[in-house]
């Protein structure tokens, strides 16, 4: 799989409807303790995949970059 932008707000919209998803499970009252830890342990796991989409998102603004820089250099 390529790094691409389309790849990468795929990524991205997965990461937010997961991360959504928990968020409106834990305003549930009726939670017991167990279900409310596991629930809070799945949405650090989405936030940590946020994270990484990030980080690569920014990544593929640095090859871009360096793509213009080399381009601009050579003109």
């Amino acid at each position: 799989m390529l790094l691409t932008l389309d790849v990468l707000l795929e990524a991205a919209t997965a990461m937010n409807d997961e991360i959504a998803t928990h968020i409106h499970c834990l305003q549930k009252h009726e939670l017991t303790p167990e279900a409310r830890d596991r629930m809070e342990q799945n949405l650090a796991g989405g936030v940590a995949r946020a994270l990484q989409v990030i980080g690569m998102h920014q990544l593929h603004l640095s090859f871009k970059f360096d793509e213009l820089a080399v381009k601009m250099a050579l003109a």
